[in-house]
């Protein structure tokens, strides 16, 4: 085991006061150096420990340190490890936004309300190395199968367009229209003695179900 050597009395004294070191020096250096801060050693390669040497004092360089140089074998472990590198965790950013809110009522047209909130998941993904922006739109019941699907479709475009002309890049969008597929909610037809009473109140009720889900996946790097 390799074993560094330790000086006492005057003859640490000596060479500190040779290296023009002192024993008030802060921080307290646990091994002798020379006049350009090199640990001295001896001839076996050995480097030459102060009166003041402890393992807590020799791990205090780190891994750089000289005590990682000097006695790496009988420190603590991982005293000499390097820092782990930042991690890079998988982060998910799930966003259900209304289709009422982001378009009118049977409407692909982007709102000025439905821009501010692309906006602001903008300023979210800054900082964040994403892999994929999945868009994808919704419509309800009402209408024809074919023409909500059609609606959706241009719905999940339209949010698309707008993110690129923000500056996100077209090729990390994909879009997809779900028609009326995934409802959130099921509303019964009008009926006079019913809740809903008539189509005002069935559009009003069916609302959730005309929406926009943006998932933007990607890493932030975490210190």
């Amino acid at each position: 085991m390799k074993t560094s050597i330790k000086l006492s009395g005057l003859v640490a004294a000596v060479l500190m006061a040779t290296a023009g070191s002192s024993f008030a020096a802060d921080p307290v250096v646990p091994y002798v150096t020379n006049t350009t801060d090199k640990v001295v050693v001896n001839s076996t390669g050995l480097c030459w420990r102060t009166g003041f040497w402890t393992p807590a004092l020799a791990e205090q360089g780190g891994p750089d340190g000289a005590g990682c140089t000097c006695d790496k074998d009988i420190l603590s472990a991982g005293a000499c490890e390097p820092p782990a590198a930042p991690v890079e965790e998988p982060k998910v950013a799930k966003v259900t936004l209304s289709a009422d809110t982001l378009f009118a009522f049977d409407s692909a047209k982007l709102s000025s309300d439905g821009a501010a909130m692309l906006d602001q998941l903008v300023s979210r993904m800054a900082g964040m190395d994403v892999e994929v922006i999945l868009t994808t739109g919704y419509a309800d019941r009402l209408g024809d199968e074919a023409y909500n699907q059609k609606l959706s479709e241009k719905r999940a475009d339209a949010v698309k367009a707008y993110l690129t002309e923000k500056g996100v890049s077209p090729d990390l969008v994909q879009t997809e229209g779900r028609g009326e597929a995934d409802a959130v909610v099921e509303c019964p037809d009008p009926a006079r003695n019913g809740e809903i009473k008539n189509v005002q109140d069935l559009v009003k009720c069916l609302a959730p179900n005309r929406r926009a889900v943006i998932e933007v996946i990607g890493t932030r790097s975490v210190q």
